[in-house]
Parts: C-alpha cells; sequence; structure tokens
C-alpha cells in the first residue's frame, strides 16, 4: 500500500528536481551573459578578444558585446556559433558550473554543448532526465538565454 502512494511522489520529486536544477542553470547563465555584456559595453570591447578584468581574460566577444568563444584570435570574432565555441561560452561565464561537454553521448556530463550556425544559437541538453528533453538556448547574437524544461 505504501509503494502505491509513495511512487508517484517519489517521481513528482525526480521531476520537480530536474525542472529546477535547469531553471536555476538557466537563470545564472542569463545573468552571467547580462554581467560580461555590460563589461563588454563599459570597456568599448565589441568585437574584440580577451577582455581584461572579467573570468579569466580569455572571453572573445562579437559585435553586440556578447561572448562568443575563448579562442584568443581576433579573426572571425564574430563567428556563429558550434558546439565548441557555446562550450567555451559556458566554461568561461559560469564561474561555478555544471559539467559539459559536445560528446553525442558522455554520462559523466551534465549537459551537452550543440550549436547552430544558421539562427546563431547555443543549445545546451540537460542529460540526466532521460524521460524528457530539457534544455537551455543561448542566442549569440540577441544574448537571450531560455529554458526549455518541460
Amino acid at each position: 500500500m505504501l509503494a502505491v502512494v509513495a511512487a508517484p511522489a517519489f517521481v513528482d520529486l525526480r521531476t520537480d528536481a530536474h525542472r529546477s536544477a535547469v531553471a536555476a542553470t538557466a537563470g545564472v547563465l542569463a545573468s552571467a551573459i547580462a554581467t560580461a555584456r555590460v563589461m563588454c559595453l563599459a570597456r568599448g570591447h565589441a568585437s574584440n578578444i580577451n577582455l581584461p578584468g572579467y573570468g579569466a581574460g580569455n572571453v572573445d566577444f562579437n559585435a553586440n558585446c556578447l561572448p562568443s568563444r575563448t579562442n584568443g584570435n581576433l579573426t572571425n570574432v564574430n563567428a556563429t556559433a558550434n558546439a565548441n565555441r557555446c562550450r567555451q561560452v559556458w566554461d568561461s561565464v559560469l564561474a561555478v558550473r555544471p559539467s559539459i561537454s559536445t560528446l553525442a553521448t558522455d554520462p559523466a556530463t551534465e549537459y551537452r554543448a550543440q550549436g547552430s550556425g544558421a539562427t546563431n544559437t547555443c543549445t545546451y541538453t540537460y542529460r540526466k532526465d532521460a524521460s524528457t528533453t530539457r534544455r537551455i538556448t543561448y542566442g549569440m547574437t540577441t544574448g537571450v538565454v531560455a529554458a526549455i524544461n518541460p
């Protein structure tokens, strides 16, 4: 009898925990992107590399003063999103961050980074909940961070 009552509640708690983890991470990422943009704008650093005094000093910014990568190469600083650039942004703007990789399957990481050059969007897919697809998107052109968190 107890199992019949407790099992659905346990499943709901797990779902709520996953949903909360993604929502919190999306909020922190949005705040970090906004902070980076303010630093870039304040220093007139658009379309430039390695913003001094921000993070590890290795963040590159596109023409919209949004973090775009950490390559430190002025050529193509405004290049479009790809998986590696998206991982670099995640690693560089989040001081405390969930683990991430670009591999399709990597059970050791919490998120997978992917990039779409067509929309210049980074997608960070949450791996810890196999029952649905939870993800965070970051628009490298707009700076908009959104959680898709059913």
